[in-house]
């Protein structure tokens, strides 16, 4: 461990000074303590951990855009329609069924050795990144220190991130204030933020290094890395459309929550469309749109491991939707070069 921290403080001193002062995090009290008590966990020089956090700029865009700042005016109505326009495009689906074509024996092996489906993981690549066109140009360690410190709301989330971080770049080798990452300190392809990097990357195309920003390959097989370990089922639906009783909104939605027996919910007037729905508890959730009837849907295990990525029910609507939609583009391309 030792050896690798001196590696980091050779890499930090070649490090170039920003151009943009930091707000002083050295000579604050909580970053001192953030310092000491690191240093002392890891049993290293605080030295060294003060050449990197001397290098860090503050990045006001990654607290707003993480937000939401305390506002007394109104929330806007949500809108799944308005939120599934910007992913559930032509010009994705189109990008999702070449990237297919392009890495189709990376998912073949994917999808074998972690049973997730090509276009689960595609319809991830999609919504996160665009397949690899927004991977974010922040440096991650200005944007988990900014927020940590400097934040409005998840900071004690955001601190334990930059220790990952740091820790990521012990293990790679890498000087910290080379990560690249969104915003909110999420890296590569797959947008995983540093725990998620630590332990749930793998090096899928066996070159000895796991690069989730280079390495289609890598992010594939981290992707399918993540969903098998939350659970997925394989070959089990995710959601299923269903038709409530007038008045039983309130009683019945869940959102996240798989809380209800489906023989219960049966029971109560609730109609699943499709085939039976699996065995296990399910959620039922809405999609509100604005002026139109709202559409209720259950969600079995498999949409649960989803929400695992991004807790939002429209997150994980909006990526099986893609996902179904680039299922179907490449099937019909499938079919017409035969």
């Amino acid at each position: 461990m030792k050896s690798a921290w001196k590696l980091l403080l050779a890499l930090s001193l070649c490090a170039t000074q920003p151009a943009l002062a930091s707000p002083g995090y050295l000579s604050r009290a909580d970053v001192r303590e953030f310092i000491d008590a690191f240093a002392a966990e890891h049993g290293i020089e605080p030295a060294v951990l003060e050449r990197v956090f001397g290098a860090v700029q503050y990045t006001p865009a990654a607290v707003r855009l993480v937000g939401p700042v305390p506002s007394s005016a109104p929330s806007p109505a949500r809108s799944y329609a308005r939120y599934r326009e910007k992913f559930v495009t032509p010009a994705l689906i189109s990008m999702g069924t070449q990237f297919w074509a392009a890495h189709a024996a990376d998912l073949r092996r994917a999808e074998q050795q972690f049973g997730v489906p090509p276009e689960v993981i595609l319809g991830i690549l999609g919504v996160e990144t665009r397949f690899g066109q927004n991977t974010g140009s922040f440096r991650a360690i200005d944007a988990l220190v900014t927020i940590a410190f400097d934040g409005v709301r998840r900071q004690d989330f955001f601190r334990d991130e930059l220790k990952e971080l740091l820790l990521l770049a012990i293990e790679k080798g890498v000087d910290p204030l080379s990560i690249k990452s969104s915003y909110a300190g999420a890296v590569g392809l797959p947008q995983f933020m540093p725990s998620s990097y630590r332990k749930y990357a793998v090096d899928f195309d066996g070159d000895g290094r796991i690069d989730l920003r280079g390495s289609p390959a890598d992010a594939i097989g981290s992707i399918a890395s993540y969903i098998k370990s939350f659970g997925w089922v394989p070959g089990e639906t995710a959601t299923a459309k269903v038709r409530l009783l007038p008045g039983s909104e309130t009683d019945l939605v869940s959102g996240l929550e798989r809380v209800h027996d489906i023989a219960d919910v049966q029971g109560k007037g609730v109609i699943f469309s499709g085939a039976e729905p699996p065995s296990g508890p399910c959620s039922i959730f809405e999609l509100p749109t604005p002026g139109s009837p709202s559409k209720f849907v259950a969600g079995f295990t498999n949409f649960e491991v989803i929400t695992r990525y991004n807790r939002s029910t429209f997150y994980a609507s909006a990526v099986l939707e893609l996902a179904g939609a680039i299922r179907q583009a490449h099937d019909q391309v499938q079919l017409a070069s035969r």
